[in-house]
């Protein structure tokens, strides 16, 4: 009688902490796995150091697909499990160790606010990645005759940064230059707002933008910074072989030193009067009005 009192006894609370705490299911996934086994374990979602969460169908479907990223952990819900495993099946990136973790949350596990902002869009997917290793300034000035780069003055802004890659992407561009300080560094917030263009748009970090345009424009590179108070227009630039555009930050716009650098200044005509465009959107316009002609 003892016993089985014992046995009911340890049943019971059991049953209702797998109710009431947010657990996930974790299973061990190869390449080709089609039914991967779970078990269910409680444990707070963040990221290594050295990695960090990224999340959102086109940025972690092209992080999968990128022979050059590291991929720790994936998380999916129950919703998303089979499109999650059919990207697992389809993955060419490299994995942390030989089987990398396949990780199905609950649904409201996903809402957590992340370190970057306070809600990400997400499907219900997720992944755990190293950030990109950087290009250095010589991988790319001594390449193509036609070149387009874009240089970004302490833009601090995540989502800004994102959807400029995701522009740079559309437009062809070679790479965008960073500072090292004061901007921000690869990040979940980045990487969905650059919906999978990261994987496709070098970056390269600078400590000294102003030195890095002088060399720049050593090496055959026409330098045009935008700002209102430009007195050139985009469209004659169409036909340089070799382009970089500057853009400013969001609230001081391009800094003097950096400014003073420039080969031209340059500025968008608009019809109707305004303070200013969002730094994405502005680079975007400078992007395809000074795109080569085929």
């Amino acid at each position: 009688m003892r016993q089985k009192k014992l046995k009911n006894q340890q049943s019971g609370p059991a049953g209702n902490d797998e109710n009431k705490a947010k657990n996930y299911k974790k299973s061990k996934f190869s390449k080709g796995s089609h039914s991967p086994k779970t078990r269910i374990q409680t444990r707070t979602i963040k990221a290594a150091q050295g990695f960090y969460l990224m999340w959102g169908f086109h940025a972690v479907s092209a992080a999968l697909a990128n022979p050059t990223r590291l991929v720790r952990r994936i998380y999916a819900s129950p919703h998303s499990k089979d499109a999650v495993t059919e990207l697992i099946q389809n993955a060419a990136c490299k994995t942390h160790t030989d089987m990398s973790e396949l990780i199905i949350l609950a649904p409201d596990e996903f809402d957590t606010p992340p370190v970057y902002d306070g809600k990400r869009v997400h499907q219900h997917m997720m992944i755990e990645v190293q950030p990109l290793e950087a290009l250095d300034l010589t991988d790319i000035i001594f390449g193509d005759d036609n070149l387009r780069l874009i240089i970004l003055d302490q833009i601090t802004d995540s989502r800004n940064v994102g959807a400029i890659i995701r522009s740079a992407k559309a437009f062809g561009c070679d790479a965008i230059i960073m500072t090292k300080h004061n901007a921000p560094t690869e990040n979940g917030s980045l990487a969905r707002a650059a919906a999978g263009a990261l994987e496709n748009v070098p970056i390269i970090t600078v400590t000294n933008l102003s030195r890095t345009i002088e060399t720049l424009k050593t090496h055959n590179i026409c330098c045009i910074g935008l700002d209102a108070a430009g007195d050139n227009t985009l469209e004659r630039f169409s036909s340089e072989p070799r382009l970089a555009l500057i853009m400013g930050s969001e609230n001081t716009g391009m800094r003097r030193l950096t400014k003073q650098a420039c080969d031209f200044i340059i500025t968008i005509p608009m019809r109707n009067q305004t303070e200013s465009l969002n730094v994405s959107v502005a680079t975007a316009i400078a992007l395809y009005a000074t795109q080569m002609s085929d």
